[in-house]
């Protein structure tokens, strides 16, 4: 397990945005209903490409060099209680609602709960607050929660249930359907955009000291953000849908790491691009098929021996096959 999805619910929005997973529900009157998400994500090894000097800035590929390099596994459960809302019968409007949405997150090193509250004022915005706390725990080797002990050493695992990842998190939602505006079972071109604000930490960390959670490291006490854009079609088969997802994030501040890490670029911003398939099984059954192209900080030299990157000099964008993920949805 290397690091943690962060495309979960995104891709659950995405399958329900044209075919809405509680529709069941409301007609039947039932305001909630709970779904299950299992994730598998498969990992080969891209061994990093040193190049040039720390000022050339150059971009480059660098190939996988491994059959393997790890796996990831996860499932999430989650109950969501609808509140209409409706402001009129205008269609933009009359499906108004409040989502609140407790859940529970479960990997082999990890637990976390998390409470998520939505707001729908009209059909293609969504605004979400969010928050979550969690431990971890080291299994077979894989680091659920660390600190880092040193560049050399890496990271220390830290002690379950003494020490707490938190993310308080601000979400802007926007989705658009072609079909809404030409009817008809083949002319659904849509497009999901997100933009998150998060807060994360790590309780008994200093800030600016890089810490773990989830097997995924550089990360610190700060503001960060994640944005997210998916490009689909959709069509009235099995292979729902087929489409590319697009993924930016990074710390907003270089002040978030101490100083001495000025030099790895601590304001590096993460681009990966996904080609993504959805199959539709029945109306409470999906399956996402996703491969992630992704981009890391670039270094004119190797690390070595040691454990970290932090001591290296940016130089430039890399571009790797990161992943092979599978999500399925089960919805109650």
């Amino acid at each position: 397990m290397k690091k943690v999805f962060v495309l979960i619910f995104a891709l659950a929005a995405f399958w329900g945005f044209a075919q809405d997973a509680s529709s069941e529900e409301k007609e039947r009157g039932i305001p909630g209903f709970f779904s299950l998400v299992a994730d598998f994500a498969y990992y080969p090894k891209a061994a990093p490409v040193a190049v040039g000097s720390p000022d050339d800035g150059l971009s480059r590929f660098a190939p996988s060099t491994h059959i393997y390099s790890g796996v990831e596994a996860r499932v999430t459960g989650k109950y969501s209680y609808v509140i209409p809302t409706p402001f009129g019968d205008n269609p933009l409007v009359k499906g108004n609602n409040v989502t609140l949405t407790p859940a529970l997150e479960l990997t082999p090193v990890s637990l976390a709960p998390q409470f998520f509250v939505s707001f729908t004022p009209i059909a293609f915005l969504r605004f979400t607050a969010s928050a979550q706390v969690g431990t971890g725990w080291e299994f077979i080797g894989i680091q659920g929660m660390g600190e880092l002990d040193s560049v050399e050493n890496g990271y220390e695992s830290l002690t379950p249930f003494k020490h707490y990842f938190y993310e308080f998190k601000w979400s802007n939602l926007f989705q658009f359907d072609l079909g809404a505006v030409i009817p008809g079972d083949w002319t659904h071109v849509v497009m999901m955009a997100t933009y998150d604000i998060m807060y994360t930490g790590l309780s008994g960390v200093d800030k600016g000291t890089p810490w773990l959670w989830q097997a995924s490291g550089e990360k610190v006490t700060g503001w960060n953000y994640y944005s997210n854009i998916i490009v689909g079609y959709q069509m009235p088969l099995v292979l729902q849908t087929v489409g590319c997802q697009f993924e930016l994030s990074g710390y907003y501040d270089k002040y978030s790491f101490d100083s001495v890490f000025s030099d790895w670029n601590p304001t590096f911003m993460k681009v990966c691009i996904n080609p993504v398939f959805i199959l539709q099984f029945t109306k409470k059954d999906a399956l996402t098929i996703q491969f992630r192209f992704a981009s890391r900080r670039g270094f004119s030299e190797k690390a070595g021996d040691a454990k970290t990157a932090f001591a290296l000099d940016y130089n430039g964008r890399e571009w790797f096959f990161d992943r092979i993920a599978l999500s399925y949805n089960h919805v109650f």
